[in-house]
Formats: C-alpha cells, structure tokens, sequence
C-alpha cells in the first residue's frame, strides 16, 4: 500500500486527537478522584456502585431511625425507674401506716405524703419525648393522664387514662421489628388505683383497706419492673442491631470506594507518561506537518 503525505498527515492528527482524549481522561480521575464520572464510562462499575449506594443509603436510614426508637426506649427506661423509686416510697409509706404505733395524726401526715407520690407519678405517667407522649399508644399527641379531682381538695380522686392500647413496631433492620412503647394502662393506671386506695384508707384509718392496697402497690411494682426489664432488653436489641448495621455501612463505604474511588499515587503516575506522550505525539505530528508543503498535504 502506498503511503500518502495525506495519509500521514490524517494518521498524526489522529493520534494525537487520541492522546490529547486519553489525557483528558486521566485529567479528570485525578481532579475528581473517581475511576468514571458517567454511566457510559464504565457500565459494569456504574452499575455495582449504584447497588452499593443503594445499600449504603438502606442501611444509614435503619441506623438512623433506631437511633429515634432508641431514645424513646431511654426516656421510657428513666421514666419507669422513677415510677419504682415513687411506689417503694408509696409502700413504705402504707407499712409505716399499718404499724399500730402509728395515731390518726401521724396516718393524716403519712397521707399527705403518699399524696405526693401520686402526683409524682402522674407527671412521669405523662412524659413526653420530642413532643410525643411515650405512654400514650398510639395517641402520642394525646397527654397520656388526667387528674380527676372532683371535691376539688387539692387530691386526685382518679386518674383517667387518655391514650390507647397500641403497641408502636419499629422495623430496625430488614424483616426484624421490636416494639418502641409500653402502654400506661398496663403500668401506671393499676399503680394510681392502688396509690389513692392507700391514702384514702389511712386518711380514714381504715387498715384492711390499707393491706389491699399495700398488696396491689407491691404487685403494681412487680409489674413496672417486669416492663422496666422488658424495655431494656429491647433496647439492648436495638442497640445491638445498630453496631452491627455500623459495621454493614462501614464495609459499604469500603467496597463503594474500591469501585469509585481512585488510586491516585497510581493515577498521577499514569497522567504523567500520558503527558509525556502526547507531548510526544505533538512534537512527532507538527514535524510531519511542517515538512510537507500544502499541496503535498491536499495530496
């Protein structure tokens, strides 16, 4: 084949069209310190990255919504372990005043405390967390208690219930769900039963009445324990679930980085014989170009 002026003229530009894009292509690794920045680049790369996103991105939303049920589940946790410390005051309080040592007037004075226990325990019946009521089901707009006092003596004769039964499920990872709440109908509205019970009775000095209620406020505590244990256990779930998806998201990161990201010792290595080479293809190119004369390039 016979080799043309023209021919090598259109070979030179070529090659260095070809070099000058190469450059270009390394150019942009370095300066964005990723192997592609288009589908099109690298379809089988794209493609893996898009997937691990995809997963990155699922697991950081379950880490981060157990973040929220979390929290719930501590504020549940200090609630309940003050509403134990109340009721142990509560029944200390109803054996003091069973005690046959004690007069009318040291039972009224035992009353007025036990009465303020009950309002203490009413105000953790109605703890509220980033606006919800943790007690109320699934009315956690709802103020979970209300204080009826009807004599309007200052004392609680009742305590209404506002919320529901519901049992809030939160998914913490893929097909694993724990229950955020404990309802206060289950927990406290037996527990302000019994409270008021107990300050009735020693108000009216009536011991018979004390001892039931003094039976129903120590069951009442087995109870809120029982529910106390129960939510930390669910807790630790949670919190156990989320140190694991941490070290799922931190895998993620590693493996979407190998697909992505750059070696750039290695990549500053290949731009820099790259630019030796188009600086090359240039220097060969405008040689061939300059010794022709234009009629030997139009051939």
């Amino acid at each position: 084949m016979r080799v043309t002026d023209k021919m090598m003229t259109e070979n030179a530009i070529t090659y260095m069209d070809d070099n000058k894009y190469r450059l270009h292509v390394l150019q942009e690794r370095v300066a964005s310190g990723k192997q592609f920045l288009r589908a099109s680049d690298n379809p089988v790369g794209a493609t893996a990255a898009l997937s691990l996103r995809s997963s990155l991105e699922t697991t950081r939303a379950y880490i981060d919504a157990n973040s929220v049920t979390e929290n719930w589940m501590g504020a549940t946790d200090a609630s309940m372990l003050k509403l134990a410390d109340v009721t142990r005051n509560a029944i200390k309080l109803s054996m003091e005043g069973i005690s046959t040592t004690q007069g009318p007037t040291e039972r009224q004075a035992l009353a007025a405390e036990l009465n303020m226990s009950i309002e203490q325990a009413i105000v953790l019946g109605n703890t509220s967390h980033q606006g919800s009521y943790i007690f109320s089901g699934f009315k956690t707009t709802t103020i979970s208690f209300t204080r009826v006092d009807a004599n309007n003596d200052g004392q609680a004769e009742s305590v209404t219930y506002n919320g529901d039964t519901g049992l809030i499920l939160r998914n913490i990872s893929p097909g694993q769900t724990v229950t955020q709440n404990i309802t206060g109908d289950t927990v406290f509205s037996p527990l302000f039963d019994a409270m008021i019970r107990a300050r009735d009775a020693l108000q009216a000095g009536d011991m018979t009445a004390l001892q039931t209620a003094l039976r129903d406020l120590q069951n009442g505590l087995t109870n809120a324990t029982e529910a106390t244990t129960t939510n930390g256990a669910r807790q630790r779930q949670v919190r156990q679930i989320s140190e694991r998806l941490e070290t799922t998201s931190t895998d993620l990161k590693s493996l979407l980085s190998q697909k992505e990201d750059v070696n750039m010792a290695e990549a500053i290595s290949y731009l820099r014989n790259q630019e030796t080479v188009y600086q090359a293809v240039l220097e060969v190119g405008q040689r061939t170009i300059s010794s022709l004369n234009l009629f030997q390039v139009l051939g």
